[in-house]
C-alpha cells in the first residue's frame, strides 16, 4: 500500500518539510528538563540543553539538612558521546538577594568537583557528581507534574524513511503529509488522522494509542492503518518518542512496522489556527 506513498513523497517533502517545528537541539536528544529521583522527593537537578553544550543547577542538601545548590555551566559532551555528559561543579556566593542593587563584583565561585551525566535512555540517567571529594551517584528520570494536551487540528503528519520493504514495496522516502486531526482526551487515549492526497487518489492513516508524559515530552505507543483508493490497505504498530509541543504545534520521532516496511523520521504538525 505504502509504495504509492514512497513514490509521491519526493514532491511533498520538498513543499512540506519547512513546515515541521524545529526541535531544540540538534546536537542530539533534547535533554532540558527537570530531573529527580522519584524515590527521593525534595531535591533535583535542573538542566537547559543548547547545541551540545547543558547548564545545570543542582539543588541538594548540606551538613545539617542545609539547603545547598551547586552550578556547572559547561556540562558538555564525552569525545563525540550524544549521550554521555560531564563537566566541571562549582558552588558560587555573592550579594544578598533583597539589596536594592545588584554587586556583580561580589560574585564568586569555587570549583568544588564534577558532573557527569550518562542517559540510558531519552528519560532515564545515571548522574555522577562530586564535591569537595564526597562522590554521589543517583538515577534520575524527567520529573512530570502535568500531561500536555495535543487536541486540535494541523497540517502535518510523517516525513520518514521506509526500510526493510517486502511485498513488492521498495525502500524509500516516505510522506504522510495534510490535514491532521488530534483527539486527545484527558484518558491520555489519543487518535491522529491524517487526510492526504496520494497518487491514486484521497487517502487517509489513522494513528492510535495511549499517549505518556515524561517530564517536559511525552510519548505515544500504538497501532495505525492506512486506506488508499484501489490499493491493499496495511496495519501496523508505532511509537511516537520525544513529542516537543507548544501553542504552535508539536513534533516528536516516529518508528513504526507494517506487513510491508519499517517506518523512521520525523512526525508532527503546525497548528492551523483557522479551524
Amino acid at each position: 500500500m505504502l509504495k504509492t506513498l514512497c513514490r509521491f513523497a519526493a514532491a511533498l517533502l520538498a513543499a512540506a518539510a519547512f513546515a515541521l517545528p524545529a526541535r531544540a537541539t540538534t546536537y542530539s536528544t533534547d535533554y532540558t528538563d527537570l530531573w529527580y529521583n522519584p524515590n527521593e522527593s525534595g531535591w533535583g537537578l535542573n538542566l537547559i540543553q543548547q547545541g551540545q553544550t547543558m547548564f545545570g543547577t543542582l539543588f541538594v542538601y548540606g551538613v545539617g539538612n542545609v539547603p545547598q545548590w551547586f552550578v556547572a555551566s559547561d556540562i558538555e559532551p564525552v569525545g563525540t558521546s550524544t549521550t554521555q555528559f560531564t563537566g566541571q561543579l562549582y558552588q558560587t556566593s555573592g550579594p544578598y538577594f533583597g539589596a536594592g542593587s545588584f554587586d556583580q563584583a561580589a560574585v564568586q565561585h569555587v570549583t568544588v568537583g564534577t558532573i557527569t551525566l550518562t542517559f540510558t535512555d531519552i528519560n532515564t540517567a545515571t548522574l555522577v557528581y562530586t564535591v569537595n571529594g564526597q562522590q554521589v551517584t543517583k538515577t534520575v528520570t524527567r520529573q512530570t507534574w502535568r500531561n500536555d494536551n495535543l487536541s486540535g487540528n494541523y497540517g502535518g503528519g510523517l516525513l520518514g524513511t521506509g526500510s526493510n520493504c517486502g511485498n513488492g514495496v521498495s525502500n524509500g522516502a516516505v510522506s504522510i503529509f495534510g490535514n491532521l486531526a488530534v483527539q486527545h482526551p484527558s484518558n491520555n487515549q489519543i487518535s491522529m488522522t491524517v487526510q492526504f492526497q496520494a497518487n491514486a487518489g484521497a487517502s487517509q492513516c489513522t494513528f492510535a494509542g495511549t499517549y505518556t508524559q515524561h517530564g517536559r515530552t511525552g510519548s505515544i505507543a500504538g497501532n495505525f492503518n492506512c486506506t488508499v483508493p484501489n490499493q491493499q490497505g496495511n496495519t501496523g504498530t508505532f511509537t511516537i518518542s520525544s513529542i516537543d509541543s507548544s501553542p504552535d504545534g508539536f513534533m516528536g520521532h516516529f518508528n513504526g512496522r507494517d506487513q510491508f516496511c519499517t517506518y523512521d523520521g520525523p512526525f508532527g504538525g503546525v497548528r492551523d489556527l483557522f479551524q
